[in-house]
């Protein structure tokens, strides 16, 4: 999607003023490049979530006794594939639905980025007026990080991160059950919550976004983050899961619902901490 966005459209092409101090920092490398936030923010809770959920699956069987249905293997892993399958397929949905609208206004605002002048590197002698508001294009250089640097608001790299931070605390808030110790799930929460901050606070001191891009990108992660659990709890947690057996008599065993816990919020990962 994102090649396709960038192939086809042209980000807005604003104006600037040479002596505005807000667009006039210098070029940095990023501190969390793309290659670190997908591999992190992706694979690290896919993992995670495959893992979990073959153990939710096991445990709810051990807690029914359906001994004979447990020792068929076929019959697990269909069941563990089958939730993998809805929560991937869910979870990728929605990491796709915050990379588009972030993309979205970032090509229709054309917002310039902290340090939009030194790689634009304007030549002087077409500017007549040093003071006055300048459209014309000036730029002298590389065109496709000039390009870039249209695309400040909001922050891609804070809207994905904060995605999938929330994402990845909101599930282990509805699946994590070790309870040995009392405070490693909220502990585990706030540092998922520091990476994803973390990320989001790199691209203001990288230059790479103003502050208000930096917030504007994490409320939407977080937006689409919480739409995203709440559908995954309306078709994964609240889904009956049903089983069918024999017991040592050859006798049909009734189907067995797990009830559904309700859909975890913010508040209650802060209160138990």
């Amino acid at each position: 999607m994102s090649v396709c966005m960038r192939q086809l459209l042209t980000p807005n092409k604003r104006g600037f003023f040479l002596n505005d101090e807000s667009i006039s920092h210098p070029y940095h490398v990023s501190s969390v490049p793309n290659y670190m936030l997908y591999t992190i923010g992706f694979l690290v809770p896919v993992g995670v979530m495959f893992l979990m959920e073959g153990v939710y699956i096991r445990q709810s069987m051990d807690n029914h006794r359906i001994h004979r249905f447990l020792a068929d293997s076929p019959g697990k892993f269909a069941q563990w594939s089958w939730r993998c399958y809805q929560l991937l397929a869910i979870f990728v949905f929605g990491a796709a639905s915050t990379h588009f609208l972030t993309n979205l206004p970032k090509y229709s605002v054309g917002r310039l980025r902290p340090h939009f002048l030194d790689v634009c590197k304007p030549n002087f002698s077409l500017i007549n007026d040093t003071s006055k508001y300048i459209e014309e294009d000036v730029c002298t250089g590389d065109p496709d990080r000039i390009t870039e640097a249209r695309l400040s608001f909001p922050s891609g790299h804070s809207s994905m991160s904060m995605y999938c931070a929330v994402f990845f605390i909101l599930y282990l808030q509805k699946r994590f059950s070790f309870t040995r110790i009392s405070l490693l799930r909220p502990l585990l929460q706030v540092a998922i919550f520091g990476l994803g901050l973390y990320t989001g606070l790199s691209r203001i001191t990288d230059y790479k976004h103003h502050w208000d891009d930096v917030l504007a990108g994490a409320a939407l992660g977080c937006l689409l983050a919480f739409l995203t659990m709440y559908r995954i709890n309306e078709i994964v947690f609240k889904k009956r899961i049903l089983i069918s057996s024999s017991d040592a008599n050859g006798s049909l065993l009734p189907a067995t619902h797990h009830k559904a816990t309700p859909l975890p919020t913010v508040i209650s990962s802060v209160t138990s901490v």
